[in-house]
């Protein structure tokens, strides 16, 4: 098979290849995209993850142009655009970034994994408890739920000595968690790969809620530097949807972290308690100086009660409407990428069954109840419809 062919399939990805991520329970994925589990680093080696049969499958459908249905996720982000850099979709991100450094001559054996990129998400450590999360990805959420989440330190070390082993074959590296800045095996993690392989491609998905820890202090000795910051909301609205966080830290840690000359990126959620205010947010860091390629837009599938599709039709059209005039200004880059992912996507048919707007109500009244907020008047216009 022509190697050139392969990479032009549009149902082709490299991860299955020379990547993998690491979820903070163990489980093991291609990426934070698919839906297909390789297995777990509890109970099944690298090696067995790595080469079992779920993974097989997974390249042998690209192989043969079908479109695997567990990476449905990039599909959808790439349907009906340009395969260009102004797609958010992960595909293309890999292709783009590892395709120079993956053997092109075993790109066709289904059998040939060499570690190229790996997505770490060693715990669930977080300093906050974000409304749309839940206890596998926050501790915060977890205490507050009075649950216990993550791997026993076998498995961590069982994690690290495959890592290690492969370190000088890194070329992209993603931390997230859970808070990666706050995560101690991230310390002695970026320590040696400082050491071993300082000009690795580093993107760390931050809140940006502390930054005055050693995590930031060794970051700062790497020159490929990409900081994906999670926010979504601004002000009141941003410290109730991000409980625990503070508005103003969270703004004179963003102005100091682009002193460091590193690239910087939004990620930002679309879902109920955002579909009134995104556009403000997207112009507040606009005005700031970021460049439309800095955004990151996708809308919230689950928890089911945050999602838009709880709205009432009349207002699902006006977000709809509201989207259409934003595309049509034709801001370009990932913004634009993003309003039309999310327009697509609120177009799409569902069971009209499984949303409504009692239930956003019902989920953030339960949440209000335990964490002595207020809904309602941080988002009055929630209790103007049923």
């Amino acid at each position: 098979m022509d190697k050139t062919k392969i990479l032009k399939n549009k149902s082709y990805c490299l991860l299955p290849w020379s990547g993998f991520i690491v979820e903070p329970n163990g489980t093991v994925k291609n990426c934070i995209q698919s839906t297909n589990k390789l297995g777990n680093v509890e109970s099944d080696t690298m090696e067995e993850i790595i080469h079992s049969k779920n993974n097989l499958e997974v390249k042998q459908k690209m192989l043969d142009d079908a479109k695997p249905a567990s990476c449905e996720g990039c599909y959808f982000q790439e349907k009906n655009r340009s395969v260009n850099f102004e797609n958010i979709s992960s595909r293309i991100y890999y292709m783009k970034n590892l395709a120079k450094h993956v053997d092109l001559d075993r790109v066709f054996d289904k059998d040939y994994f060499k570690l190229k990129h790996i997505d770490l998400r060693w715990s669930n450590k977080c300093n906050q408890a974000c409304v749309y999360c839940g206890p596998q990805a926050s501790s915060k959420w977890a205490q507050e739920l009075g649950q216990k989440v993550g791997v026993t330190s076998a498995t961590t070390k069982k994690l690290k000595d495959y890592v290690y082993g492969n370190i000088k074959n890194l070329q992209n590296v993603y931390l997230a968690g859970g808070e990666p800045t706050l995560m101690k095996e991230n310390q002695e993690f970026l320590q040696l790969l400082l050491k071993e392989n300082p000009e690795v491609q580093l993107r760390i998905n931050t809140n940006l809620s502390s930054i005055d820890n050693p995590f930031f202090d060794l970051v700062r000795k790497f020159r490929n530097v990409h900081w994906t910051i999670s926010v979504e909301n601004l002000q009141q609205e941003y410290e109730y949807v991000r409980f625990h966080g503070n508005w103003e830290t969270f703004i004179n840690n963003l102005e100091q972290v682009r002193t460091y000359d590193h690239k910087i990126g939004f990620n930002m959620l679309f879902f109920m308690l955002n579909y009134h205010s995104i556009f403000d947010t997207v112009a507040y860091f606009q005005k700031m100086g970021f460049h439309n390629q800095n955004f990151v837009i996708g809308p919230i599938e689950d928890p089911l009660p945050l999602n838009v599709r709880c709205l009432p039709k009349s207002l699902q059209h006006h977000v709809m409407d509201q989207l259409q005039d934003e595309i049509q200004k034709s801001p370009g880059f990932l913004l634009q990428n993003s309003y039309e992912n999310i327009f697509k996507y609120m177009q799409q048919d569902y069971d009209q069954s499984l949303y409504s707007m009692a239930d956003t109500q019902n989920f953030l009244s339960t949440l209000d109840m335990r964490r002595k907020t207020s809904y309602e008047s941080t988002f009055p216009h929630l209790c103007a419809h049923d």
